[in-house]
């Protein structure tokens, strides 16, 4: 099965489950967003794709609150978004729980859009600026989700060196960290900084993501320099859990983090 094959599927499966939770028939449906109940059909067996206003007019009817369409987008649309990350950013859309472990960049999810710029740009050197842009929207528009009604609860761990890295431009860090900063104080995200002097961290092999949707397992999301890989074997989850766990009883309490945070902010000039 090829990534758009699999792409429409997950979109199907989850099309089909927001339809019988609003209890409609798929003709109700097709009747309700103005379009013919053999496209409802076809896009619950993921047999074919659609186009961005009928997803808008089905999200309405089915009062999915933007979840089915930003899934949609995440999936389909011609943004920046790397292939291979696609799948990551349609699960994010309907995350009850993301949990977040950063060694050497802060997190897309929380990044703000100067320093989402400078990271892609360092990244890719030779790719041309429209790109970059493209990126960097891309990025920005997956940050939705935390804007939304039922937004995900999220945990990001920073180890201390991600917010002590520093940049030609010296407005990048300080506006970064006060993002985050503005964050802690949602009632849905925990940020906590891990000391630099942690002694036997756990963490040094690199970042990863634990994500949980509804009625499925958690999974396990890593990424390398230019590629990354989704973990879902038991056992591997299993073990970055306690990675996280070990990790988050290393990290400084909420408080602590803001005023390790606040210092270092202080600190750049």
């Amino acid at each position: 099965m090829g990534s758009s094959d699999a792409a429409r599927e997950r979109f199907g499966k989850l099309l089909k489950k927001y339809r019988g939770q609003s209890g409609l028939t798929q003709q109700e449906l097709a009747k309700a967003a103005v379009i013919a109940q053999s496209t409802v059909s076809d896009l619950e067996s993921g047999k074919k794709g659609t186009r961005r206003e009928q997803v808008e007019r089905i999200d309405n009817a089915l009062i999915a609150n933007g979840v089915l369409l930003n899934a949609w987008e995440a999936a389909f649309s011609s943004t920046g978004m790397i292939g291979y990350f696609r799948e990551v950013a349609e699960d994010e859309q309907v995350a009850i729980e993301i949990r977040e472990y950063a060694l050497g960049l802060v997190p897309g999810l929380v990044q703000v859009e100067r320093y989402a710029r400078v990271i892609s740009q360092i990244a890719s050197p030779y790719t041309p600026p429209g790109q970059i842009e493209k990126i960097v929207q891309a990025r920005i528009y997956r940050q939705q989700i935390l804007e939304s009604d039922h937004p995900p609860k999220m945990t990001v761990l920073l180890d201390e060196s991600v917010l002590l890295r520093r940049f030609s431009d010296p407005a990048v860090m300080p506006e970064q960290i006060s993002h985050l900063l503005e964050l802690t104080y949602r009632p849905r995200v925990t940020i906590q900084v891990i000391p630099e002097d942690t002694e036997d961290h756990v963490g040094l092999s690199g970042s990863f993501r634990l994500s949980t949707a509804p009625d499925s397992n958690p999974f396990v999301y890593v990424e390398g320099q230019k590629t990354g890989m989704t973990l879902k074997e038991p056992e591997i989850v299993a073990s970055y859990e306690r990675t996280f766990a070990d990790l988050r009883s290393s990290a400084l309490p909420v408080p602590a983090s803001r005023s390790r945070m606040e210092e270092i902010r202080g600190s750049i000039t």
